[in-house]
């Protein structure tokens, strides 16, 4: 690089899901939020007999609040929240036979929920 010049930044690229929950994950549904440039990722491990929730930002940015959740029915509920650049979570849930709730938030303009799904 020559003196007085400056390689502009690359931008950061969306956190991978797999990468985020661990080896043996899978993703199996996602849902784009429509006001914001984000996803919310359901993922689950066989092995583990778990499944896994993260919240990703298309671009790393800024802190904002964000927010991944996994509840199981009939049993445990468990969030990650807070301010974050790229991503919230992994949070992870054995539902073995049981049906979860999953979900997330990106900034203050969008919340997603699913109801009682992938039961077995």
């Amino acid at each position: 690089m020559a003196l007085g010049t400056m390689a502009a930044p690359a931008q950061a690229a969306a956190a991978d899901p797999v990468g985020l929950c661990g080896s043996g994950y899978s993703v199996i549904d996602s849902h784009k939020f429509q006001s914001v440039p984000g996803t919310v990722y359901l993922l689950y491990s066989a092995s583990a007999g778990k499944n896994c929730v993260v919240t990703i930002r298309n671009t790393a940015g800024k802190a904002a609040y964000m927010e991944a959740g996994l509840q199981v029915q009939g049993g445990a509920t468990q969030y990650d929240s807070g301010s974050f650049t790229a991503y919230a979570g992994p949070v992870r849930l054995a539902a073995g036979g049981k049906c979860v709730k999953w979900g997330g938030m990106l900034g203050s303009d969008e919340s997603w929920t699913s109801g009682w799904s992938h039961c077995g």
